[in-house]
């Protein structure tokens, strides 16, 4: 396992992408070569979410997507699920109203969480972000969550940038300031086909990334493999 602590969401991300490349196994995703490094935890202090390195490289279609899959009200007919029906409307509980009432019921709670997987789901795309966790600590709002794994050249980025963005939404709600963004990733992981990307990234040149995963990644997802949503929801 490996702890990076980082000021910025742009210097966690390439630090990630580093510890990857330098110390990630071969592993395989169905059919797809990946590197892979198990454990890492992150803490990023300072998570503003316009960040210059990502303004940088970041594939702008992805980002604009990423945003809007943990927006309320969201649905995404080519997708099993969003991250906003899961936050918003997961079996009809609105789980961000769910954390708001137990943090002003208890601001030093220790058990403002909520789970984003569904029970005994036989769907392969299962959600990769599982668990978020919000705690108000000298009056400051920490978010802290839980990926099964994470394709950190290509959705690394656009993901920390959302949770960025919905801790900040979760601490105006609560009238208290921003404090760190941390986490853990059991299967941090680069696809074969973003190895130059994140070579390249890594030696600070110039690149826009574009995001290959639908037409390169795993068999499933480039066979459009979508599990039905749940009746449930």
């Amino acid at each position: 396992m490996s702890i990076i602590v980082s000021d910025s969401i742009g210097d966690c991300w390439i630090n990630c992408i580093k510890k990857v490349i330098h110390e990630g196994t071969t592993n395989y995703d169905e059919d797809v070569k990946i590197k892979e490094y198990l454990g890492i935890s992150l803490k990023i202090l300072d998570p503003k979410p316009d960040d210059e390195l990502i303004n940088k490289y970041a594939d702008k279609k992805i980002l604009s997507h990423t945003l809007e899959k943990f927006e309320k009200g969201v649905v995404m007919k080519d997708r099993p699920f969003t991250y906003g029906e899961l936050i918003y409307c997961k079996n009809g509980v609105d789980q961000y109203e769910w954390l708001i009432q137990r943090l002003k019921n208890k601001r030093e709670t220790k058990s403002a969480t909520i789970c984003l997987m569904e029970t005994g789901s036989t769907c392969p795309n299962l959600p990769c972000l599982t668990t978020i966790d919000a705690k108000i600590r000298e009056e400051k709002l920490i978010l802290q969550f839980f990926y099964r794994g994470q394709n950190v050249v290509g959705r690394q980025y656009a993901n920390l940038i959302a949770l960025s963005k919905f801790q900040r939404k979760l601490a105006k709600d609560l009238s208290v300031k921003v404090g760190f963004l941390g986490g853990y990733i059991a299967s941090a992981h680069i696809y074969e086909y973003d190895l130059k990307n994140a070579e390249a990234i890594i030696k600070n040149e110039e690149l826009t990334l574009k995001d290959n995963f639908y037409e390169l990644g795993p068999k499933s997802i480039r066979n459009g493999y979508i599990c039905n949503k749940t009746k449930s929801r």
